[in-house]
């Protein structure tokens, strides 16, 4: 019999199966385990499905909001406790990402300085103050929608496009490193973005309608190009963690535009 620890792992071969376990492994912490061999180069691939991973993330963060607040929970208090479900199940990829940026970004004089910043594991000032002005605006946001069902679809959309933003942040940006994650994932194809901006398309207008979701994909590309902007300007381009800070901005202005548009 073949002992199960022996069996050589297929190789990536870039199709639409192995580029979602391949995102969901990279975007994610749920303890997925391919059973195939890949490196940072499927990036260029699996890009294409990160909004495809921002649907489970929303999906299942969207979940405990309206759980709590069928449990009777203060909305403030259900959406905080969303926004911490998706801090665990991303594993503060993101969070994190925004708080280097901030560091690198408001303490360095220059671009090596930036990136020498951004790559301390040391948490200062400036990523404090960040995390908690963005903690503080999802919970707001979520804590302030006028119907918990409406908040969840609008977080499940969040979500979803500011995650497939990052594709095209991918195609657009240089990498500002010789190495890392935005380096190494490479530009990708144009057809990726193309499909990530079909799929966010569909999720927003079939989730929110026609004038949410043109709501939600707006406010989202004009926070990813304010942060896209920032970055290119202070250190010529992108790494893994303006890739993330771009989320999070993303997603915040989602968050917001919605609620001032229901």
């Amino acid at each position: 019999m073949t002992d199960p620890q022996s069996r050589i792992p297929t190789p990536y071969k870039g199709s639409w199966v192995q580029d979602f376990l391949v995102a969901l492994v990279f975007l994610t912490r749920l303890p997925i385990r391919p059973d195939f061999t890949f490196n940072m180069t499927a990036l260029k691939s699996a890009c294409r499905v990160f909004s495809l991973i921002g649907l489970i993330v929303g999906g299942v963060t969207g979940t405990i909001y309206i759980l709590a607040t069928f449990m009777g929970l203060p909305l403030l208090v259900s959406a905080l406790l969303a926004v911490a479900g998706q801090v665990i199940i991303t594993g503060a990829l993101h969070e994190d990402a925004i708080g280097d940026v901030a560091d690198g970004f408001g303490g360095g004089a220059d671009k090596v300085k930036k990136l020498a910043i951004m790559r301390d594991s040391r948490v200062g000032t400036y990523a404090v103050v960040t995390l908690i002005l963005i903690i503080g605006l999802k919970v707001a946001a979520l804590g302030n929608m006028p119907d918990p069902l409406m908040g969840f679809a609008i977080l499940v959309v969040a979500a979803a496009v500011s995650r497939g933003l990052i594709t095209w942040a991918l195609y657009l940006l240089p990498s500002a490193r010789d190495e890392g994650l935005g380096h190494g994932a490479g530009r990708p194809e144009i057809m990726a973005p193309l499909v990530s901006a079909v799929l966010c398309t569909l999720i927003a207008i079939l989730i929110l309608g026609p004038h949410l979701g043109a709501v939600a994909l707006l406010s989202g590309i004009i926070g990813a190009g304010m942060m896209g902007v920032i970055a290119k300007r202070q250190i010529g381009g992108q790494t893994g963690d303006v890739l993330g800070a771009i989320q999070q901005v993303s997603e915040i202005f989602i968050l917001i535009a919605c609620l001032m548009a229901i």
